[in-house]
């Protein structure tokens, strides 16, 4: 639209000291006369947008134009730029680069100064967290199914290896422990899961469009934490002294205490699934289970089959 356009020229330029004709033109994709007539319109509805000629002139917005900046201070700027930017370095939108300009239109000469130097006391990057470009694909594909209300049809594998063909009615994408999932309505289970981004494979949009169900995210994610909790064994793991420096990364140096043998006791509790015992045989003979019972048998058991697979190859 035409008047979200004019709107953005004005952060646009509010942004630069100067901006081409040419410049602009490509940034909006459209044609440089369009880009003339916005100027013109801008103009006639008394924004200040000076025209400089010359090889280093282009379009400008006067120093003395202004936005309301009195609800936010310098902090609150910091801080809503600092989240938005460190979004972005995983996920690249347009959307987000456009609202990013929008408040970095709030910004004084002055304010910008200390938000600089802030940056250099808190610097966030989930950059290796980001979406590669097939999955930024997928991203955007789940996101425009959601926008719209229509069915996602796609082949998953779970945790368990376990490959089934899904409908489902999609409702949020979600960034949770360290990985892109969408949380949706399941026609096969017919119910709310969370589908790991990563494994999803053959994703179609479906014509056939839904109600969104009144469930948020946030709900099924209380109720199913609170139920983990439940369910949730408590573990007593002893690792190597060798070992001290991982543990406390991992586990925090609050929870590992020091055995008088020197070895390094860890109390935790985590759902028991296929990534519990995992994450333990990860940590090779540096770590043993102590309790529970039961998960030492499976962890021994699995240990077992890495032996015997390594000894008859």
């Amino acid at each position: 639209m035409k008047i979200d356009r004019l709107l953005a020229i004005i952060i646009y330029l509010l942004n630069r000291d100067l901006a081409s004709a040419r410049e602009l033109a490509e940034h909006f994709e459209v044609s440089i006369r369009t880009i003339q007539r916005d100027i013109d319109t801008l103009c006639l509805a008394g924004i200040p947008v000076v025209s400089v000629q010359g090889a280093q002139g282009g379009y400008g917005i006067v120093d003395a134009y202004k936005l309301d900046r009195q609800l936010m201070d310098t902090d609150d700027l910091f801080f809503i730029l600092s989240s938005l930017e460190s979004l972005g370095s995983a996920l690249k939108s347009k959307h987000l680069s456009g609202t990013v300009e929008k408040i970095r239109a709030l910004v004084s000469t002055h304010q910008a100064q200390e938000i600089n130097q802030r940056r250099e006391q808190l610097f966030i990057d989930f950059s290796a967290l980001g979406v590669g470009s097939k999955r930024q694909e997928l991203f955007f594909l789940l996101e425009n199914a959601i926008k719209n209300q229509r069915l996602v049809r796609f082949t998953y594998a779970n945790s368990r290896l376990q490959v089934a063909t899904r409908t489902v009615e999609p409702m949020t994408i979600v960034f949770k422990w360290f990985s892109w999932y969408l949380f949706a309505y399941c026609r096969l289970r017919g119910d709310y899961r969370l589908f790991r981004l990563s494994r999803m494979r053959e994703v179609a949009i479906q014509e056939e469009k839904f109600t969104r169900r009144k469930k948020s995210f946030t709900e099924y994610n209380d109720e199913a934490s609170s139920a983990a909790r439940s369910k949730t064994p408590a573990l007593l793991l002893k690792f190597d002294p060798s070992m001290r420096v991982m543990v406390e990364d991992a586990f925090g140096r609050a929870d590992v205490h020091t055995a008088e043998d020197g070895s390094l006791l860890v109390r935790l509790n985590y759902p028991e699934n296929e990534w519990l015992y995992g994450m333990i045989l990860s940590y090779g003979d540096k770590v043993e289970v102590i309790e529970p019972a039961h998960i030492r048998e499976i962890i021994l058991q699995k240990s077992e089959k890495i032996v015997q697979k390594y000894r008859s190859g």
